[in-house]
């Protein structure tokens, strides 16, 4: 009995008392909602959302700037004689810089950055490319850089493009890299000198560039002036970038099946050196305003065995002679351009390009390699907004081949015309 009113007088307590929570609840009181990024202290997302139509009168797949076939397509073949209408909006990027702890002076960074060509080619295949994964560390003048990044032959300054590898003499390669800056600053002149160690990993077969065959590392040297003596042009100022790089590919050693040797172990060299420039013409000393601003601006490069490390027409890195020995196959490029602003949110590019290759006469199977390629290519750009721009670019390409194709054609020529629409963020 006196279990079952203790038991009564419990149940009793807990009613009244949710009884009462109900009729008078109680909030409490909610703050901010706190949003913490491991150690870092500050975190800046960025990117853009872009939009992409294009029309070009030869099927030449030139996906996010980048022509699938290295070259434009010959006529009287499928692609040759193909015209396309494409929509594309996987150029969209995105990434973050991440702001963190100093030690010993030095201040540390990190940015990661993305594009939707994961998938490569599979326009079923939207998914993140991971294009930088960098750490910094900066302390006054010094900045030591680690990681991965879209390494240019010559990066500081790249043309406003669309289709950008149509541009001869800017090519690309993804680079695992240490990375020493060191700046000199006097008065509006700052000079640089910088130290760059890296390792070219594209090639998910291990049949590239990268450490598994590496015989010694990408070196580069490279010495910058940067100067705003001439004022800004479209916000920038005059820039000059000297370039060497030096480095040496080894294959595997000698394979053999059953005894007998069926690859044979070789390795080359790599080198050259490269011009960037951009030169303000006309020219405010105010940063901001653009309006009446011209710029010339450019490349100019050389060496052997550079890979599509410089351009597409030099994609081919070595060859093999008819006596069996190796050969490394030398080029040249670049181009030039000018940038004029009519307003300080319309601007016009025109900008034309080269690269052509030497010594191939004596190259197996080199009878259907480009030659040299050429493209001149004119757009204009309106930014009524920060978040907003809008661009219209003609391209007009053309490949000479070394070999003539069964119509007695040896140059194959391209002309597209692109539609762009951009939101930044």
């Amino acid at each position: 009995m006196k279990s079952f009113i203790r038991l009564t007088i419990a149940l009793t307590f807990i009613f009244v008392t949710a009884f009462l929570t109900l009729i008078n609840p109680v909030y409490a009181k909610v703050s901010q909602t706190d949003v913490t990024c491991g150690c870092a202290k500050k975190f800046i997302f960025y990117g853009y959302v872009k939009f992409r139509a294009s029309y070009e009168d030869k099927s030449a797949s030139i996906m996010g700037g980048m022509i699938n076939t290295r070259r434009v397509p010959w006529d009287n073949t499928t692609k040759g004689e193909n015209d396309r209408l494409y929509f594309n909006a996987r150029q969209t990027r995105f990434g973050w810089m991440m702001y963190g702890d100093s030690f010993y002076g030095w201040k540390t960074s990190g940015r990661m950055e993305f594009d939707m060509y994961g998938g490569g080619h599979d326009h079923h295949g939207e998914v993140p490319r991971m294009r930088i994964g960098k750490l910094y560390l900066t302390k006054g003048n010094t900045k030591i850089t680690m990681g991965k990044g879209w390494a240019l032959f010559g990066i500081h300054h790249g043309p406003m493009v669309e289709n950008f590898m149509t541009i001869v003499g800017n090519g690309f390669r993804r680079a695992l890299m240490i990375d020493i800056l060191q700046k000199f600053p006097m008065s509006k002149n700052t000079f640089g000198a910088e130290l760059n160690v890296m390792t070219y990993d594209d090639d998910p077969k291990g049949a590239g560039f990268n450490t598994e065959n590496l015989g010694f590392p990408y070196t580069s040297v490279e010495l910058s002036l940067i100067s705003k003596t001439l004022g800004y042009a479209g916000g920038k100022p005059l820039g000059l970038w000297l370039q060497g790089i030096y480095g040496n590919m080894a294959e595997p050693n000698d394979i053999y099946k059953n005894g007998i040797k069926v690859r044979s172990g070789d390795d080359y060299d790599v080198w050259g050196v490269d011009l960037d420039w951009y030169i303000p013409i006309i020219s405010s000393k105010d940063r901001g305003k653009k309006a009446g601003n011209l710029a010339f601006s450019g490349k100019a490069y050389y060496g052997q065995a550079l890979g599509n490390a410089a351009e597409r027409c030099l994609l081919y890195t070595f060859a093999r002679k008819k006596d069996g020995s190796i050969d490394e196959v030398k080029g040249y490029g670049g181009w030039i351009g000018l940038s004029y602003w009519v307003t300080n949110h319309v601007w016009f590019d025109v900008y034309g390009g080269y690269a052509a290759i030497d010594d191939k006469n004596d190259w197996i199977g080199a009878d259907t390699w480009v030659n040299n390629a050429s493209a001149i290519i004119a757009n204009v750009w309106w930014r009524p907004a920060r978040s907003i721009m809008f661009g219209l670019e003609y391209l007009w390409a053309k490949n000479e081949f070394i070999k003539t194709d069964a119509y007695g054609n040896d140059d194959a020529k391209l002309n597209a015309i692109t539609f762009s629409a951009y939101y930044f963020f």
